[in-house]
């Protein structure tokens, strides 16, 4: 008889988006050194340029210390800049540098990596049913996932980039 557990949909879920998460993180790291694992989950949302640090800090899932924080390192580095709100002078938003920008497109193309390893892993059928399954789940509009071409030109573009400038892995943990 078995000892295992049936896996339960929340942890089912939760390893999978970790799966994901990882992949993504290792291969930004690998290109950002002065960046934590905390810095990534910034742009897990999608673009972030001209959002206020509590919305955010809502789409990561976070509170707003928390973000701010993390900002401010972005800041700091050269990734972004913070500026007036046009709609509300006590808020700032921040924007993308043109070292932001490359931050971004570098985990926007490993994002599309992982979406063209999993799709190939499970086939388009499978993948396109998860993929409206879980915008269904998420209460998100069910728009279809972004164009093979578009996520193949993504994903080559970063590639071919860090073979030209020679950047180079080092150790994702910190």
């Amino acid at each position: 008889m078995s000892t295992e557990q049936p896996a339960r949909i929340t942890g089912l879920l939760r390893t999978a988006a970790d799966r994901a998460f990882d992949a993504v993180r290792d291969e930004v790291l690998a290109r950002h050194a002065d960046l934590r694992a905390a810095h990534v989950q910034v742009f897990s949302g999608g673009p972030i340029d001209g959002l206020r640090v509590t919305e955010l800090a809502d789409r990561a899932a976070m509170t707003k210390q928390s973000m701010h924080e993390l900002v401010g390192h972005l800041e700091r580095c050269g990734y972004v800049r913070r500026e007036p709100d046009p709609a509300d002078q006590r808020a700032r938003l921040a924007r993308l540098t043109d070292r932001g920008r490359a931050l971004q497109e570098t985990a926007h193309a490993a994002s599309a990596r992982l979406h063209l390893q999993w799709r190939e892993r499970v086939g388009d059928a499978r993948f396109d049913a998860l993929w409206a399954a879980l915008q269904e789940l998420a209460g998100l509009p069910g728009s279809p996932p972004e164009r093979l071409d578009a996520l193949r030109g993504r994903a080559a573009t970063v590639a071919a980039s860090r073979s030209a400038d020679g950047a180079g892995a080092r150790p994702a943990t910190q």
